[in-house]
């Protein structure tokens, strides 16, 4: 009878000390991870819970991202559109001067740098994609290369080379945001006055000399009224820009809070609760002591101690 008790109390304190062991582990794993269990089975009933804050979280952070970047195209959006009105002005200012001195032979000279600045500004691209063409990939919108390709054009397809819808994005709000009007629908006013121009020089021989006609002197004044009006049209463009640059900001800022409190709450059921860890690990150490001498001392009992 004293053999039996003994062995069942030897075999009651090795499952112990398995058992025991066993937890060890796990709240040591607990504090090595941060980690309440190993994976969502451990979780119960709260798996699904967990999961949805992973999944919402994981959304925000993506289109945080994406605003991240965006942030930084607006920058180069809006200093090309900056470049085109202030390339307008220039022209606009310089044929003035040239009204006021009665001297036009500088004007086809500012003609082919305002026109280069504006196509230069007009093809910009960011990450490798223009930023008026639309939706396409690829080279920028403005096909012409030269004043008289564009005096030679018929009609905006000859200028221009975009895609039909323009680029967009949805950053959840169900609406999707233009990011930029096309080339076409921006500049074409300023291409058709840099046109009048060119065709106005090649009609006085290349070039406006000195004294400038009554008749040239009242089509350059109309031209450079145009021109600053079409200044005025990407002036307005960039402030558009920089107002959706101001919107993005704001909704990047809601995006990283909602984050954050889902990070919270991720934590909160997922996080192994450190100091309820030390208090178990430390309440464990103890009982495996115990069975574990319990145990040593059941295994030394034989029929010789009694001999």
């Amino acid at each position: 009878m004293s053999g039996a008790l003994t062995f069942r109390f030897t075999t009651q304190a090795q499952l112990d000390v398995r058992r025991i062991t066993s937890q060890l582990a796990d709240l040591q794993r607990q504090v090595a991870s941060g980690a309440a269990h190993n994976d969502l089975l451990g979780f119960g009933g709260g798996s699904s819970r967990l999961l949805n804050a992973q999944s919402l979280k994981a959304t925000s952070d993506a289109r945080g991202s994406v605003i991240n970047q965006l942030q930084a195209r607006f920058g180069v959006q809006a200093a090309a559109l900056g470049q085109v009105s202030a390339a307008s002005r220039l022209l606009s200012q310089s044929i003035r001067e040239a009204i006021s001195a009665n001297d036009g032979r500088g004007i086809a000279t500012e003609l082919e740098l305002s026109f280069s600045s504006v196509v230069s500004a007009l093809n910009e691209t960011w990450n490798g994609q223009p930023l008026f063409a639309g939706e396409r990939q690829g080279n920028g919108p403005v096909k012409v290369t030269s004043l008289d390709a564009l005096v030679a054009a018929t009609g905006p397809e000859d200028i221009f080379d975009e895609a039909a819808r323009n680029q967009t994005i949805d950053i959840g709000g169900s609406t999707p945001i233009v990011l930029s009007a096309k080339a076409s629908e921006m500049s074409q006013g300023v291409f058709d006055a840099f046109a009048d121009l060119k065709q106005l020089l090649t009609a006085a021989g290349g070039t406006i000399g000195q004294p400038i006609s009554g008749s040239d002197t009242a089509a350059l004044t109309a031209l450079a009224e145009r021109l600053d009006l079409e200044a005025t049209k990407f002036t307005n463009e960039e402030g558009r820009a920089g107002q959706l640059q101001s919107r993005f900001e704001g909704e990047r800022v809601r995006l990283q809070q909602r984050s954050n409190l889902l990070l919270k709450e991720i934590g909160d059921q997922a996080d192994a609760d450190v100091a309820e860890v030390s208090v178990k690990l430390s309440s464990l150490l103890v009982q495996y002591e115990a069975a574990a001498k319990t145990f040593s001392e059941l295994s030394k009992l034989s029929l010789l101690n009694y001999l």
